[in-house]
């Protein structure tokens, strides 16, 4: 059995990127166990749309405050017709999903909501302070990338969904 083990944490050490997800980059894959949102929801089946992957946990004070922001932004563009165009897709680290899902009861959103138990996007995108927050460009490239919660987020995030949206 611990030859097995050791086997396996090795593979899984060699499928780790050698450096964290950046400007440019392929969007490495969100998944996870979905709260809420359509049934196996990840990022891949979101290509050539915009997308923002925001990770968020329970304990989280400034998840909290960026959530429901996602949220009112979400719904307003979507509302001016962007909804075949954009999404958001949130992805908890936490590793108790039942922690997850009594957040998310709490505090709801529209937007699909994942949780990661196993860890893997957050490893794959090196996530060292949250929320962290990945702009996706429709061909599946980070666009930006923003670690922390603070005023103006919402807004600057927006204009560079917009943007990215209306590039030809």
């Amino acid at each position: 059995m611990p030859k097995l083990l050791s086997a396996a944490l090795l593979a899984l050490a060699c499928a780790l990127p050698a450096q964290a997800a950046t400007i440019g980059d392929m969007a490495p894959e969100a998944a996870g166990v979905v709260l809420s949102g359509p049934e196996g929801i990840k990022l891949s089946q979101l290509k050539g749309r915009v997308v923002i992957v925001d990770f968020w946990a329970s304990w989280c004070g400034p998840c909290i405050q960026a959530m429901p922001e996602l949220d009112a932004m979400r719904a307003d563009l979507h509302k001016k017709g962007y909804g075949d165009k954009f999404e958001v897709l949130g992805v908890s680290i936490d590793r108790n999903v039942e922690d997850a899902r009594r957040f998310a009861k709490a505090r709801p959103v529209t937007y699909p909501l994942v949780v990661d138990q196993l860890g893997f996007a957050p490893r794959f995108y090196e996530v060292w302070r949250l929320p962290a927050t990945y702009l996706v460009a429709q061909d599946g490239r980070i666009s930006m990338v923003y670690h922390g919660y603070g005023a103006g987020f919402t807004e600057d995030l927006k204009q560079r969904v917009i943007a990215l949206m209306n590039k030809k």
